[in-house]
């Protein structure tokens, strides 16, 4: 009676020193994305590969279900839907459409597990009177959910533009 009392007792004890055993705790964490400003920038770094491709599918993939962003022009995109329809009509509008967002500075909150984005952006396409080449500023908010970052928010302000008139055509103002 006493020797099998002791072995649950002895099972008991490796179970919960293999079960939180930090090399344990850390390979189970790598299915994940880790709580660091490298795992953000590298979901930037994806954000930026599927625009070259053409991805829509995963620029949806990045954003949350209430992703909401306001572009360079003012446009407001909420959702998946409307990540799925911005980039569809971006690809569509003009065939080498090509945006690049580079991060100067990411920082994360661990205990809420969400990160700021701060950075430039460049976009580039063809107009019929011209190459645009438009340059910014942004903020992003990321959050980790499920284990992935996702994107929450996105701000991007316009800094300059060359290149055709689009460049000349402010936006319209709001009513």
């Amino acid at each position: 009676m006493r020797s099998s009392r002791y072995r649950r007792i002895v099972v008991r004890v490796l179970f919960a020193a293999i079960a939180f055993n930090p090399f344990t705790v850390y390979a189970q964490s790598m299915s994940a994305a880790p709580l660091t400003a490298a795992a953000v920038r590298a979901a930037r770094k994806r954000s930026n590969v599927a625009i070259a491709q053409r991805d829509t599918a995963t620029l949806v993939a990045l954003s949350s279900l209430s992703y909401h962003s306001v572009s360079s022009r003012n446009a407001h995109t909420n959702g998946r839907d409307g990540v799925a329809a911005q980039w569809r009509a971006q690809f569509a509008a003009h065939a080498d459409v090509n945006y690049v967002r580079t991060p100067i500075t990411v920082r994360v909150f661990t205990p809420w597990q969400m990160a700021e984005e701060t950075g430039a952006w460049v976009g580039r396409w063809t107009e019929t009177d011209g190459r645009v080449v438009i340059r910014g500023t942004y903020t992003a908010k990321w959050r980790r959910i499920d284990g992935a970052w996702l994107l929450e928010a996105e701000v991007f302000t316009p800094r300059s533009c060359r290149g055709s008139t689009y460049c000349d055509t402010p936006p319209p103002q709001p009513k």
